[in-house]
């Protein structure tokens, strides 16, 4: 009977220390559909946004549908970019490029448009920039 007890108290112990897990990010990232989300904010060019995600066991958001697009991001370096190849638009962690929404005449690559951003001034579409103008930033990973 002490073993029956005994077991039954690891049991609720470790299932109340799993339920205490989920849905539970690191402290400054916040959870959202089953991921992590970091908002930076400072800002950074798109390869050095891009390191700090990576430092973190992250990367830079991939945005894959409307959904993902309602996080309340504005004015951030994504995961999106063209530098490897012009026109050939690639996430940062190379899985396919399938869903876009690009602000009015974007991508439009002035002065060698190779990264992009959440643009405010395109109601949160996306715009590309030069890679080495600045801006904050959104990481993601799994919980």
């Amino acid at each position: 009977k002490a073993l029956d007890r005994t077991m039954l108290i690891l049991l609720i112990f470790t299932s109340q220390s799993l339920m205490a897990k989920a849905n539970h990010c690191a402290e400054g990232w916040k959870f959202y559909s089953g991921k992590c989300y970091y908002f930076s904010t400072y800002k950074k060019t798109w390869t050095a946004s891009r390191d700090a995600c990576v430092a973190e066991g992250a990367d830079l958001v991939i945005i894959t549908s409307t959904e993902d697009q309602c996080l309340g991001i504005e004015h951030y370096w994504i995961g999106l970019t063209d530098a490897v190849k012009e026109g050939v638009w690639v996430w940062s962690d190379e899985s396919n490029y399938t869903y876009n929404d690009w602000g009015p005449g974007e991508p439009n690559n002035i002065g060698s448009d190779n990264c992009v951003q959440l643009y405010n001034n395109y109601s949160d579409k996306w715009n590309d920039a030069g890679c080495n103008y600045t801006c904050p930033f959104v990481c993601y990973k799994s919980e």
